[in-house]
């Protein structure tokens, strides 16, 4: 009996001592609703009036009843996790809240901007209300109640926090997920809004993967200019001057969007600078030389900054990334064949100190 009791001790010390595990942010959700082709609830919702307008999401409450209306999308992602982020731009007149959890009064959180310059995290819990509503020492994190603020909402396992202009202005514990969906509530005859609306998963960071050992061909000739492929070259100490090309880094044809295959290797890369502190890089952006210069040139330094974007969410340091783009203007190989266009097609980073 004993030995058994000393054994759960144990172990229970040695989980204690375990280091916890590192999440990283996977976006899932972008809208700016400059359309609703996610079908966001419009039309007369209890008391008030919502609809998609110029790059946001609108409710007007009717009358001044304190009748909370809310209007929510079903986030599926959500369903499976206990960790994530949301974070929204919101603008009331009065009374607004980002709202997310259920659409019943078992389980809705609100979480928005009140009269008197004050933040309110409230909602239903098991059909009761609560509501905490924060003091003049969060004011500054407000600001003007006519003024967008940014409203940030960070989940990981049972204990949520809550952020106004990146502030952090309360923390709760909750045992369960509250529903899994997203949305928008008003009332008190007040006009609330959102804009640019964000939802990431926090997820384990990706065990680092070897690259494949093969056996070394006769090398093909290429232009002296092509860089190194970076996925080798990110398992070893980055030193200054090494120029890498990300090669397993691919975008949406013709936009500056990455696609879900490019986390690994940029997830290798931040790990590499965050073990590297004092290293600076630049991004370079480069395209084939297919449609108007102008637009190559654009779309080469925003594909840079989207990896930029990306690194920063991942922990790197902005001040340590710069970013430029060059177009079409140097190209590693003749523009003549879709292989050697997909050459051309590319992002490098430099080591720079």
């Amino acid at each position: 009996m004993f030995s058994r009791l000393f054994l759960l001790l144990a172990c229970g010390w040695f989980a204690h001592l375990a280091p916890a595990q590192t999440l990283v942010p996977r976006l899932i959700l972008e809208e700016d609703f400059q359309d609703n082709h996610r079908n966001w609830p419009t039309g007369l919702i209890n008391n008030a009036e919502y609809k998609v307008r110029r790059g946001e999401y609108v409710a007007k409450a009717r009358g001044n009843e304190n009748n909370t209306s809310v209007a929510l999308l079903f986030i599926p992602e959500l369903e499976k996790s206990q960790n994530f982020i949301i974070e929204a731009e919101l603008s009331t007149t009065s009374a607004g809240c980002l709202a997310w959890g259920s659409g019943s009064r078992d389980n809705m959180r609100l979480f928005g901007t009140m009269s008197e310059h004050r933040f309110a995290v409230c909602g239903w819990r098991g059909g009761k209300f609560f509501s905490t509503n924060g003091d003049n020492a969060y004011s500054a994190a407000v600001g003007r109640q006519t003024s967008w603020h940014t409203m940030r909402i960070e989940c990981r396992g049972p204990q949520v926090q809550y952020f106004v202009n990146g502030t952090r202005v309360w923390e709760q514990q909750l045992t369960r997920m509250l529903g899994h969906g997203l949305g928008l509530e008003t009332n008190l005859g007040a006009e609330a809004s959102l804009r640019h609306l964000r939802v990431w998963l926090l997820e384990p960071e990706p065990e680092p993967v070897a690259a494949p050992v093969t056996p070394e061909p006769k090398p093909t000739p290429v232009a002296s200019s092509e860089a190194t492929d970076a996925a080798a070259a990110l398992a070893t100490p980055l030193r200054a001057g090494q120029r890498l090309a990300l090669r397993n880094v691919f975008f949406v044809q013709g936009k500056p969007e990455l696609l879900g295959t490019s986390k690994p290797e940029l997830a290798r890369l931040a790990k590499a600078l965050n073990d590297q502190p004092a290293l600076r890089i630049r991004l370079e952006g480069h395209t084939d030389n297919q449609g108007p210069e102008e637009k190559n040139q654009l779309l080469s330094e925003q594909r840079a900054q989207a990896i930029q974007a990306f690194l920063v969410k991942y922990g790197v340091a902005a001040t340590r990334l710069e970013t430029t783009g060059y177009g079409s203007s140097r190209p590693v190989a003749a523009n003549d064949t879709e292989t050697n266009r997909r050459r051309n097609r590319r992002v490098e980073f430099v080591i720079l100190d």
